[in-house]
């Protein structure tokens, strides 16, 4: 079988696209031309200097790039597509399989134009998606989509882990907040105005937080009056820069107004880092059998009162980062889930029905 691994966020495509390969699957990799830092695989494989021939790119400034993309999907026996190539996928004749991200599926997906319109419709029509993230579950249910399996996500725990040689720069308590500023969905808001409690009753901390997001702006006006303990980074860092932040870090706070952890959450728990932020423990309950060793937190006064508590403990600190690994490694074992995409490409390729897929992906 040939695959193509149509989106490449945060490279998450490359990575999934090279353990394929190690694995024996025929599978190629296409995202676009001059890719962002973020979703650019030069910038995430410390052993790639060029592009293997596995990797396809469009160039988004041909006026004709959309037939393009669609033309490259028709040679390849099934599609997984990420973020908006659903669409093209459904263009493209071939079965395929999406890989919900995040805002495709929680934001896009709902909204009232053309583009959400063909985003539902592709959904409707793939042969099943891919739901990584126990947050998606609530868009889930009000698109109303029928066969939704959900993959532990798939990722690197071997860059992202503790390294005992990094040095922090700084003696302060370190509070590293990378997610995009949306307080809708991320509840940034409720973190920053713990931050300013927290701030004002001790000197020797430090927030260092990313100019990304429609509310990064209201964000700066809560933290102006300790503006002189945050630190603020560019938007879109690459994955090493990340890596390096996680590292000079105490703590790393996600978002509160979802559920469950996301990239940013389990990269910070594969480099034993204790994470702050919101899980419906129910769901983990339920997908899992186990709630992960993370600080659960969803409003402001539980915030302040989870950085105060780590902030005054270090041994505490150190101990939720060891077990939240241990937790990570254990439920998101990268050579374990791509037995599974690997289940699941046979499967829909063989016309094996929906239910007994659902039925059998979880003894594997």
């Amino acid at each position: 079988m040939k695959i193509l691994i149509a989106g490449n966020l945060v490279n998450h495509g490359y990575f999934l696209t090279k353990l394929l390969r190690e694995n024996g699957i025929s599978a190629e990799l296409l995202f676009r031309k001059k890719p962002e830092i973020s979703e650019d695989p030069l910038k995430f494989d410390p052993d790639l200097k060029e592009y293997p021939n596995w990797v396809k790119t469009w160039d988004g400034s041909n006026k004709n790039w959309k037939w393009n993309v669609i033309n490259i999907m028709r040679k390849y026996d099934l599609i997984q597509a990420s973020t908006e190539l659903p669409i093209f996928s459904m263009f493209s004749r071939k079965p395929y399989i999406v890989f919900a991200t995040g805002s495709d599926i929680i934001e896009l997906a709902h909204q009232n134009n053309l583009k959400a319109f063909l985003l539902r419709r592709a959904y409707k029509k793939a042969k099943l998606i891919i739901v990584p993230g126990l947050y998606m579950y609530p868009s889930v249910k009000k698109l109303k989509l029928k066969k939704t399996i959900f993959l532990p996500l798939l990722w690197d725990y071997n860059k992202y882990k503790l390294e005992n040689n990094l040095i922090k720069s700084n003696n302060k308590f370190t509070i590293f907040h990378p997610t995009r500023h949306d307080w809708l969905v991320k509840g940034n808001d409720k973190f920053l105005n713990a931050f300013v409690r927290f701030a004002k009753e001790r000197n020797n901390v430090q927030l260092i937080i990313i100019n990304h997001g429609k509310d990064y702006q209201k964000s700066i006006n809560i933290i102006e009056n300790v503006k002189e303990k945050v630190k603020i980074l560019p938007n879109r860092l690459g994955q090493n820069e990340m890596l390096q932040y996680y590292h000079q870090s105490d703590v790393v706070v996600d978002y509160f107004n979802l559920g469950s952890t996301g990239m940013i959450g389990q990269e910070a728990m594969a480099c034993e880092k204790p994470l702050i932020q919101y899980v419906n423990t129910l769901l983990y309950e339920e997908y899992y059998k186990e709630i992960p060793p993370i600080v659960n937190a969803n409003t402001e006064d539980e915030v302040y009162q989870a950085l105060s508590k780590l902030a005054d403990d270090p041994k505490l600190c150190e101990k939720i980062g060891k077990d939240s690994r241990k937790w990570l490694l254990k439920h998101h074992d990268p050579q374990k889930i791509i037995k599974k995409y690997i289940y699941l490409y046979d499967s829909v390729l063989n016309k094996v029905k929906f239910e007994i897929i659902k039925e059998k992906i979880n003894s594997i």
